[in-house]
């Protein structure tokens, strides 16, 4: 079982090298066969460098490269987790973000997880047991209701599907067709694999804040992003189901 951990960074020369160097350390430590897959979204610093060095050191360090001269404005972190995952060789898949946010300890239970019955597992901060650490609590309140809102719209069964943060098997990826090129994909990934039919499970995490780098976050952009979406899925779900889900 090879499991690809697919890592976005947008400027993130602070963090990039300790990010990678602590997935490979959990992988190794707990003996899984993996890759990881680190896609530099068009940063101007030392980011790009900084992983192609790495990938000098270590086979499993795959790097994508994305072009400065894309068309597509603003934040991409969506387009870059596609890219990264459509590049990915595992049967099991894992989205962590490239500013340390994340708890490794958590992919350990993700895998757990699927290696069980499920096809997509959160590591949420919002379910019992879990933390939102010290993320500002405005964020904090902004993110769990949008989550709230897609357990009502959707019957979303878990607790947190704003946050990136998660394991699924490839072939949901395969299955579903993603449009979202920002944060929005966090949520219309889980929305859209849950109407096709893919098992959604959750464990436990805590979050934590970013200490190096500048956050791309925008609350009222990504506030403004997560309600429109809701609303096409909304209209589309009721509407046209299998067009809106399926390849």
């Amino acid at each position: 079982m090879t499991v690809s951990f697919i890592i976005p960074f947008h400027n993130e020369g602070k963090n990039c090298q300790p990010m990678v160097e602590r997935v490979a350390a959990f992988a190794e430590k707990n003996d899984i066969d993996y890759e990881i897959i680190p896609v530099d979204d068009r940063s101007n610093d030392k980011t790009r460098q900084i992983l192609k060095n790495l990938c000098a050191k270590n086979r499993r360090i795959k790097p994508v490269i994305r072009k400065e001269d894309s068309v597509e404005k603003g934040n991409t972190m969506g387009s870059a987790l596609m890219e990264g995952t459509v590049k990915s060789i595992g049967r099991f898949i894992i989205w962590t973000m490239g500013d340390m946010a994340d708890n490794t300890a958590t992919y350990k239970d993700i895998l757990d997880k699927l290696n069980g019955n499920y096809d997509m597992v959160f590591g949420s901060r919002y379910m019992p047991g879990g933390s939102r650490g010290n993320l500002d609590p405005l964020k904090a309140t902004l993110s769990s209701t949008g989550t709230f809102l897609a357990r009502i719209l959707f019957g979303i069964p878990v607790h947190d599907i704003t946050n990136a943060f998660r394991g699924f098997k490839k072939e949901v990826f395969q299955k579903v067709s993603l449009e979202e090129t920002g944060f929005g994909i966090s949520p219309e990934f889980a929305i859209k694999a849950h109407m096709a039919g893919f098992k959604l499970g959750e464990v436990p995490t805590t979050y934590a804040n970013r200490v190096e780098g500048i956050s791309n976050f925008k609350l009222y952009k990504m506030t403004r992003g997560y309600l429109l979406l809701y609303f096409k899925l909304l209209l589309k779900y009721r509407l046209h189901k299998k067009k809106l889900v399926l390849h």
